[in-house]
Formats: structure tokens, C-alpha cells, sequence
């Protein structure tokens, strides 16, 4: 079999560039092995699997001597090719490793789901992989034949961790809050027979040759996007599991109601339980940016709240969520100076009355 040379790789069909592996990668009609490139010796070398290694075992075995010591397979295979083994390199001489699984499977979605609703729900729990070519985040809505949705989708991050922080959080969760239905999510499995549905659809669905240049260009701004994006102030170790909420209220709602605070506190913590155990909530009540402190028994776990709180809507309000780096001191938090005194402990006065008359009217 003739191998194409280095500047024929761009024209030959048989040959894909894989951004994964950042190998050429070499595959003929009929046969079973592919090819990997190894451009410091400018040769080609058969992916290692266990159908070319038990071939390869049952082969060499009835040539060795009785009292000689086997050549290794490894040894038997690169020297069929002309290659010295000393020359290559020990890790290219071990099984390729497992490609990382960075993609989500999603259930359960509205039949009218954008990519846009599912990119704003998805890209809290990390940050979602761009295409090489459009640099639109990669979502892919399933359709059925008649080019309508069908409730499913495959989300795929740029980073590994994100699939497990996607399901600690999005799965058997309300996709939108004003609807009862629940997706389910779950790693993404990948089997190498197509689709019958896509081939029937395009049998001659080839994947677009991508330049490396600009793979390799595209990974490494989104890189150092990631980098920078993670770049923050410093987090002192006593607040690194404790979470701020703004916006969960207005200082006239907890003067209007004076049930409000217990409720509070209950909802709080009802959404924050979902990703880890919470030790204490502070409600901020003369905040009039709406403060709420919640701490949390694990550092993961408030991660995992910011992720989940982050953007979302309660009570008409958006929330803003963030882990502080230093004491929670919110405007107008009842820190008031001596002139303001008078007044704010009228005001704690005026709650408790009210607090006392309704705890009197529901006993009755």
C-alpha cells in the first residue's frame, strides 16, 4: 500500500487532520487499520487496537524458535515498515489514550427549545465549546425527518469537568421555571455506526476538511479566554464557601411582610440543598440590593450554587450570584449612623409588631 507524502495531505480524501489528537490521521478504502503521521521521522505508524495486536500475536507465533526468545510484536511490526524502534519515541509506542468525553446528553427539552435558551442554561456549568469553523457554541437540537424537534440535544464543553458539574445540577431540573417538565442529563456515548436517519438524509456526509493552522489558532484564543476568564481577585479561605445573592428582595416587601424572612430563608435553602449541605443563611433584610449570604459546608458546593443561581429569575428579579472576597457589607444594611438609630429601631419595632400580631391571627 502506498502511504500520500506531506504536501499531498490536504488534497487526499483518505486523509483527516483530528484537532483532538492533533494527528494526521490515514485510512484506505477496505482496510481495517488506520494510520497515524509522526512528522519527526516523516513516516506513518498503524493505530494500535486489539484486532491488529491479535493478529499480529497469531502471526509471529509459529515463526519463533523453540529455545528463542519471541520479538516482540511491537518490534516485528515497525520493522516491517523500514523503521527503527530505538528512533521512535516510548510514549508513541503505548495505546492511544481515551479521548476525554465533553459532551452532555439532554432529555425532556420543549419541542420550541432554541440554542440560544439552551446555551444560556448550559454555559453556567462551564464554558461551552466553540466551532472550529462558525464559533457558534456547539449544540446540536435533534431533529426527526420532518425537521422537527424532538426534545433532545447533545451540549459539548471545552473542558471535561463541566459534564459532571452539567449533571450535578441540570439533571431532573426544571428547564424553565414557568413549565413543569424536567430534563434529564447524562454523559454523552458515542458509537461508531452513523446514524441510519443521517445517512439516508446525506450519504455522502463527509466531515469538512479544517486547516490545523486555524484549529490550533482557534484552541489557543479560547485558551486564553478560559485563563483570563478564571484570572479574579483573590478569595480569602473563609469565604471561599460562601455564596452572595443580590436581588432576592426589597426592603419595603420585608416591611410589608413580615412572614417574608421565614419564607425566604426556606426557599434559599431548599435550592441551595440541591448541590451541597448548607451550615447558615444570613438575610441582609435593609438591603436595598436585596442581600443574601448562604454558607456553605464544602467550597464545591458553593461553586456549584453559583453556577446554579447565577442569571436566574425569582420573583420577576434577575439574581446575582458570586463568591466574595472579602466581609459581606451591602449598602444600607442596617449599619446605620447615630442620627439613623432612632429610626431603625422603630422600624425593627414596627416588625415585630406585625410579626406578633400575625403569629396571634393564625393561632386563633
Amino acid at each position: 500500500m502506498k502511504f500520500p507524502k506531506k504536501e499531498d495531505f490536504e488534497s487526499d480524501p483518505r486523509v483527516i487532520f483530528e484537532p483532538e489528537t492533533d494527528k494526521y490521521v490515514f485510512h484506505d478504502a477496505g482496510e481495517e487499520i488506520e494510520y497515524e503521521y509522526e512528522p519527526k521521522i516523516d513516516a506513518w505508524f498503524p493505530r494500535w487496537n486489539e484486532k491488529l495486536v491479535s493478529s499480529q500475536q497469531s502471526a509471529y507465533a509459529a515463526e519463533a524458535k523453540p529455545d528463542e526468545k519471541p520479538q516482540s510484536v511491537e518490534k516485528k511490526v515497525f520493522n516491517c515498515f523500514g523503521i527503527d524502534l530505538d528512533l521512535f519515541l516510548d510514549e508513541s509506542l503505548s495505546k492511544p489514550k481515551k479521548r476525554p468525553i465533553t459532551s452532555v446528553y439532554v432529555t425532556g427539552l420543549p419541542l420550541d427549545t432554541t440554542e440560544e435558551e439552551v446555551e444560556e442554561v448550559f454555559k453556567k456549568c462551564g464554558t461551552i465549546m466553540p466551532d472550529i469553523v462558525s464559533g457558534k457554541p456547539k449544540i446540536k437540537l435533534y431533529k426527526d425527518q420532518k425537521g422537527i424537534l424532538k426534545g433532545d440535544a447533545l451540549v459539548t464543553f471545552f473542558k471535561e469537568p463541566s459534564v459532571n458539574i452539567a449533571i450535578d445540577i441540570l439533571d431532573d431540573s426544571q428547564f424553565r421555571f414557568s413549565e413543569p417538565g424536567k430534563i434529564r442529563v447524562q454523559v454523552a456515548r458515542f458509537s461508531e455506526k452513523k446514524n441510519e436517519a443521517e445517512q439516508v438524509e446525506n450519504p455522502n456526509n463527509k466531515k469538512p476538511k479544517l486547516d490545523p493552522n486555524l484549529v490550533k489558532k482557534r484552541l489557543n484564543q479560547l485558551e486564553k479566554k478560559l485563563e483570563w476568564d478564571e484570572e479574579g481577585p483573590a478569595i480569602s479561605e473563609k469565604y471561599k464557601k460562601c455564596v452572595v445573592l443580590e436581588g432576592m428582595f426589597t426592603p419595603q416587601e420585608i416591611k410589608d411582610d413580615v412572614t417574608l424572612l421565614l419564607d425566604l430563608k426556606e426557599d434559599i435553602r431548599d435550592e441551595c440543598e440541591k448541590v451541597g449541605a448548607v451550615i447558615n443563611i444570613k438575610i441582609f433584610e435593609n438591603s436595598i440590593d436585596g442581600v443574601a449570604l448562604v454558607k456553605f459546608s464544602q467550597e464545591l458546593s458553593a461553586q456549584a450554587a453559583v453556577k446554579l443561581l447565577d442569571g436566574r429569575f425569582f420573583a420577576k428579579r434577575q439574581i446575582h450570584a458570586y463568591i466574595p472576597t472579602t466581609k459581606v457589607k451591602p449598602l444600607n444594611s442596617g449599619e446605620t449612623t447615630n442620627s439613623q438609630d432612632l429610626d431603625a429601631d422603630n422600624e425593627q419595632s414596627e416588625r415585630l409588631e406585625k410579626f406578633s400580631e400575625w403569629i396571634e391571627k393564625d393561632s386563633n
